[in-house]
């Protein structure tokens, strides 16, 4: 597409006149009417009918010229929208973060972020499984991503950040064999089994945390009786402090949340399960600045709350 010509084509238009539109525009009469004419020959059929005067613009005339007036419009604004961002240019920053991890992080995360650099536009896409954010940090939807690492070392590259245990939020009224009186502190230790004859909140088998309370039920050979089944994490958390349910949940939500007044928490007596967490990135994209800065939090923010449960 020739832009030359689509304003040979309006200017035309406008003026109804050739010679005119040629002044309007600083070119040749001759200029301008051979590039028409050439676009006539092309489309197959006359723009104007040069029969009459002023010049009057056929039927296919019109809507070519409605046609290149919304192009060259459209060519205007971009310019106009490249040439402003050229002027101020703007850092940009597109972070993925599991739903169960955005409440707790990202908050204090971005506000950080902005205080170092408080030009940079961040969107937060938080409402996705890793899965559809892997997909979406291959194509570049994406920058970064916090989730469980990748050994495709082809297409991303994984930092290890921490690794989470899983708990038993376990409700102080619910009662249970060798249940550890009120002066047990910290993380207390029990077999799951203990806890058999009590309803849980499940998730479902699709996510980590209700497929691995499945698994830790099934070594202790017995199948978990279920008041609740719910697929996010947090809700579970809450209906566990409410005593609605036991829940299996992530190290970081005990100690962000604590619920300590109604609930106790406990680890597997033969060692719980653990959950690797890492900051992944496209194996050839470029970290900036914001980006680099948001893997420190990330590492801080990781080190500082795990030391508090240790």
């Amino acid at each position: 597409m020739n832009f030359n010509t689509l304003r040979y084509v309006v200017a035309v238009a406008k003026e109804r006149n050739f010679s005119k539109a040629a002044q309007s525009l600083y070119v040749s009469q001759p200029t301008l009417s051979q590039n028409i004419q050439a676009l006539e020959a092309r489309l197959g059929i006359q723009l104007f009918d040069r029969k009459k005067y002023p010049i009057m613009p056929t039927h296919a005339g019109k809507l070519y010229i409605e046609f290149a007036q919304q192009v060259l419009l459209s060519e205007s604004q971009i310019n106009r929208r490249i040439t402003n961002i050229a002027a101020n240019p703007r850092l940009r920053l597109r972070i993925g973060v599991p739903p169960s991890r955005s409440m707790i992080l990202m908050p204090e995360i971005v506000h950080a972020i902005h205080l170092d650099y408080p030009d940079c536009l961040i969107s937060l896409e938080d409402n996705k499984n890793e899965r559809e954010l892997l997909e979406m940090l291959e194509k570049h939807y994406i920058d970064i991503m916090l989730g469980t690492p990748t050994h495709n070392a082809v297409k991303f590259q994984s930092q290890f950040v921490a690794k989470e245990r899983l708990v038993l939020a376990v409700p102080k009224s619910f009662d249970f064999p060798g249940k550890p009186g009120e002066e047990s502190t910290g993380l207390r230790k029990l077999r799951l089994a203990q806890l058999k004859d009590l309803p849980f909140i499940i998730m479902p088998r699709s996510t980590y945390l209700g497929s691995t309370l499945r698994i830790l039920c099934e070594k202790e050979e017995f199948d978990p009786t279920y008041s609740v089944e719910c697929t996010d994490v947090h809700t579970a958390y809450r209906m566990a402090s409410q005593g609605i349910g036991i829940a299996l949940t992530t190290e970081l939500i005990m100690l962000k949340t604590p619920s300590r007044k109604t609930l106790d928490f406990y680890v597997l007596q033969h060692g719980s399960p653990t959950q690797e967490i890492a900051v992944i990135t496209n194996s050839d994209g470029i970290i900036t600045r914001p980006a680099q800065r948001l893997i420190e939090l990330i590492m801080d923010f990781f080190a500082k709350n795990m030391r508090q449960s240790l």
